[in-house]
């Protein structure tokens, strides 16, 4: 490859890394992941380039050494040796070759060897100087297949297969692919879901056409890490019993390592993880099904509203009520497709950084209960200036007293865990007042996943780009409204993309005054009853 295409590759790797977006994690972002192609794709090219340059190399050095050799067959075959060396032109191209030809042609150019150097070159600033996915990244992803499978009750053998809810989608899986979620899922821990996908990999190379030799081995890797995860789990004799299929046929086999390993420590415990109070509705709602309920009068109709504002006087608000008390509003048709693209090319000027969640004294911390990465957009530019008036139209609210709009983007399994949006303690300094109020925008439909659920209401709201949903967080007295637990669950297929605007009540003493009694008896009895 020529320096001129080199410091193309170069520069396009630079471009699209130092933008900003793949600085950090890869897995949490599907828009990172869209960086992460790019470079694959750069690397795909220079690799390709890097491997012609190689062959046209050796098919110049294949014509040269054909050359010598028909010239050493022809002095052999017509004459003797002596007799063409003899021949001062024959002298000097023999001794020329072995002076100039072979050095400058052959040797130098194989030993200095510049497009692998510039490959090398090239490889080391992918990895070491600009970021690229590590261990780590591997595992996030590992980490979001499980939790697809386990919100969703998806089958090892379907995803396998390349099946999310009946649907077949072309990406199957082979059985080193399954293998490697079952050996990385090993090493999180995750010792049963480890046997599904290591049995999945079993099954798969059995049916699968490869070297006996081969196929024996990695069958035996295979049934190794099983035993392994079966001791784990607390089953030492399956455990016991798989390394004898290893062993019987093969004594020098590695795996006697782990059978004495398993001789000198105690097996596992099989103890069921328990999962917290709020998963049973959690996994309901965001497969989309409901507990049964009462009727409580009248059911919930969608309308038209006009009267909000003189802004909507002519394009009325297209509201859907999905619940009340606490009130839940979907507002849809809010934001245009051009709109939207231009808050993405707004959040495209910032740098996306994984979510974190607030902790002990306020800390911020990157958890799994939160997986995806955002970034913050003020009100200057002019499309986030209508999305203000928005706001504050439909709200009613001051704006001085709204954070910024926070952006945010799922990646594989992206979710967020059930939390409240209020703070209740551990206010930020810089806050007046807590959230009052939630505004969330869908900047894009969701194939597959990625449902809004009130886990405390009963509600779950899929995505539907440029619609809204508003509910407040703290009721009239300011008391927290703790009814407001909601979570977005895991991504299974698609791209889940969210504009945040929280309120403050700080500002909005007179935009929603108190009752003259408190309606915070609503939360305590909702306390009381669970």
């Amino acid at each position: 490859m020529s320096h001129r295409s080199w410091c193309l590759v170069f520069g396009i790797i630079l471009q699209v890394f130092l933008s900003g977006a793949a600085k950090g994690e890869f897995y949490s972002s599907v828009d990172s992941m869209q960086d992460l192609a790019q470079v694959e794709q750069e690397l795909l090219n220079a690799t390709r380039s890097y491997l012609e340059t190689q062959q046209q190399q050796l098919d110049f050095y294949r014509r040269y050494v054909e050359q010598i050799k028909r010239e050493h067959e022809w002095a052999t075959a017509q004459l003797k040796l002596d007799e063409y060396l003899g021949h001062p032109l024959h002298a000097f191209r023999l001794i020329k070759r072995l002076v100039q030809d072979w050095d400058a042609i052959i040797f130098e150019p194989i030993l200095t060897n510049k497009p692998r150097e510039d490959f090398r070159q090239f490889i080391e600033i992918l990895t070491r100087d600009l970021g690229y996915p590590d261990q780590s990244e591997l595992q996030g992803v590992i980490k979001g297949l499980a939790r697809l499978q386990r919100v969703y009750n998806l089958t090892t053998t379907d995803l396998a297969d390349g099946i999310i809810n009946d649907l077949h989608y072309d990406s199957e899986l082979e059985w080193r692919e399954c293998y490697e979620i079952g050996v990385q899922l090993f090493d999180l821990g995750e010792y049963q879901r480890s046997l599904e996908w290591l049995q999945a990999a079993y099954e798969l190379l059995r049916n699968a056409i490869a070297e006996n030799n081969d196929k024996i081995q990695y069958l035996s890797d295979i049934r190794e890490y099983a035993a392994m995860a079966n001791f784990e789990l607390g089953n030492p004799k399956r455990a016991g019993r798989l390394l004898n299929q290893i062993l019987d046929p093969e004594p020098t086999h590695s795996a006697q390592q782990t059978r004495k390993y398993f001789e000198n420590r105690e097996p596992g415990k099989n103890i069921a993880e328990k999962n917290p109070s709020w998963f049973a509705n959690y996994t309901r709602l965001c497969q989309g099904k409901r507990l049964p309920e009462e009727s409580s009068g009248s059911p919930l109709k969608c309308y038209l509203d006009g009267k909000r504002h003189a802004y909507f006087t002519l394009a009325p608000l297209q509201v859907e009520p999905v619940h009340l008390d606490p009130d839940i509003n979907v507002y849809h048709g809010m934001l245009n497709s051009k709109q939207i693209y231009s808050i993405f090319v707004e959040a495209d000027k910032e740098e996306m950084v994984r979510s974190a969640v607030s902790g002990e004294g306020g800390k911020r911390t990157v958890r799994d209960l939160r997986v995806s990465q955002q970034t913050w957009l003020n009100y200057e530019s002019p499309v986030m200036k209508s999305v203000s008036r928005i706001i504050q139209f439909v709200s009613g609210f001051d704006m001085a007293g709204a954070e910024y709009m926070q952006v945010a983007n799922y990646g594989v399994g992206g979710q967020y865990e059930p939390h409240p949006d209020y703070f209740e303690v551990n206010l930020p300094e810089n806050f007046k007042g807590d959230r009052i109020s939630t505004s969330m925008f869908y900047l894009s439909d969701v194939e597959e996943g990625g449902y809004t659920v009130f886990t405390n209401l009963n509600v779950f709201l899929p995505p539907v780009k440029g619609a809204m949903v508003m509910w407040h967080n703290l009721h009239r007295s300011l008391d927290v409204d703790v009814r407001t637990l909601h979570a977005g669950c895991p991504v299974i297929v698609g791209s889940k993309r969210i504009g945040n605007i929280w309120m403050h009540s700080g500002y909005q003493e007179f935009r929603r005054p108190c009752n003259l009694t408190s309606d915070s008896y609503k939360s305590l009895a909702y306390r009381d009853s669970v």
